[in-house]
């Protein structure tokens, strides 16, 4: 089946769908369009990060200006972990886009149907929050850079890898003055692509993990209110006695265990790209930080790198925030149990519920390398751990 249905050109999905189709990383796209765009994209990137790491060379003997060009190669090593991490797992990801759509077209009773759009709803103002959020601090670095062209401020650059406007110290071995528009379009689209990348690949994890606490959440209801579900339930309603108690938990066991394996097959697929991520985030964020606090810092560096910080931060913290929301509707199947209707049912159809109450108690996870649970506590830990880097490289500048 390569056809994606309907639901992923509805307003939940298509966001989402357009951030990946323009990488070449839509599941559902045709082989050669995916691989030319792909290839484009990957091609445009490189080509930049290539002339970022010969402006590091060329600047090796300059401390200040060297620190200036790390954290934009930490973001484009953080681009290809991303990139790369899509790519590499087009297959998996695809098994689980059509698992929600599967879940789209089966649902059994309406507050499934509801639950499925609550939470639809919500992985699509995460998207919008977060592609808004990122993009606009991601703008500040470049914008900052090109006002004083734009207001024809007479500002000399005391670098020739970086004229002013260019947002990053960069090396082609040319004249950078004679093309400067051209190296400038190259450095923005760059940029775009950069963007892009993170809003894609991040907003892609936000969908699939609220489908995979949607599919928690039906059966938390359907366990919480039994006589509810059967009730609203066609098939269950017209069977007798303790036989609808006994289908409920059935169908109830059958979801639990399709949320397990989406929520494993998910880790599966982010667990080695949020290792790489996460130690790539405490290297930005403290030699950001160490430029933020230098004595010649300027109003126009001090938007730069407040935007560039911050961009961060609300990288890792969606990342942190995604993972307690798998802990945490995971787990919540215990206690759901206890607040059902199960004391109605029979000791046959009880039985039953111990399979899922055994399995509840150990909540599913995303793990950063199976080192590290993604959790809240996780986010507030590697704050502290820049902090712990960013004070070690200040006292060694």
């Amino acid at each position: 089946m390569n056809t994606p249905s309907d639901i992923f050109q509805s307003r939940y999905y298509k966001i989402n769908r357009a951030l990946l189709l323009s990488l070449g990383q839509w599941p559902f796209q045709g082989d050669r369009n995916r691989q030319a765009v792909f290839a484009t994209v990957s091609f445009i990137g490189i080509t930049q990060a290539l002339t970022q790491v010969l402006a590091l060379v060329t600047l090796r003997d300059d401390l200040e200006a060297t620190l200036e060009c790390v954290p934009p190669l930490i973001v484009d090593c953080v681009c290809i972990v991303k990139l790369t991490n899509l790519w590499c797992n087009m297959e998996k990801i695809k098994i689980l886009f059509l698992h929600i759509q599967r879940d789209w077209c089966s649902w059994a009773i309406q507050s499934e149907f509801e639950i499925l759009h609550k939470f639809a709803e919500s992985g699509r103002s995460i998207t919008i929050g977060y592609a808004g959020g990122l993009y606009t601090f991601g703008c500040l670095f470049p914008l900052a850079a090109i006002i004083p062209k734009i207001t024809g401020t007479a500002v000399q650059s005391n670098y020739s890898t970086r004229p002013i406007g260019f947002p990053y110290h960069v090396e082609y071995y040319i004249d950078l003055e004679k093309y400067y528009y051209p190296v400038l379009i190259h450095n923005y689209v760059t940029t775009a692509i950069r963007l892009t990348t993170i809003v894609a690949s991040d907003t892609c994890v936000t969908i699939l993990v609220q489908h995979c606490c949607a599919l928690f959440s039906v059966v938390r209801y359907r366990l919480e209110h039994t006589q509810r579900s059967i009730e609203q339930d066609k098939e269950l309603v017209t069977l007798e006695g303790d036989k609808k108690f006994y289908r409920n938990f059935v169908y109830s066991i059958q979801k639990h265990e399709d949320a397990l394996q989406f929520a494993h097959i998910l880790e599966t697929i982010y667990m080695k790209a949020f290792f790489l991520e996460v130690g790539l985030i405490v290297g930005a964020m403290s030699f950001s930080a160490l430029q933020a606090a230098s004595e010649t810092l300027t109003p126009e560096l001090a938007i730069r790198h407040g935007g560039y910080i911050t961009a961060q931060l609300l990288h890792l913290y969606i990342a942190c925030w995604l993972g307690q929301q798998i802990i945490d509707h995971s787990s919540c199947v215990y206690t759901s149990i206890y607040k059902g209707e199960w004391y109605e049912s029979s000791s046959k159809s009880r039985r039953l519920l111990n399979m899922i109450m055994m399995r509840s108690t150990l909540p599913c996870t995303l793990t950063v390398g199976k080192m590290m649970v993604l959790s809240l506590p996780t986010f507030s830990a590697v704050i502290r751990v820049s902090a712990s880097y960013f004070t070690v490289l200040q006292s060694v500048q």
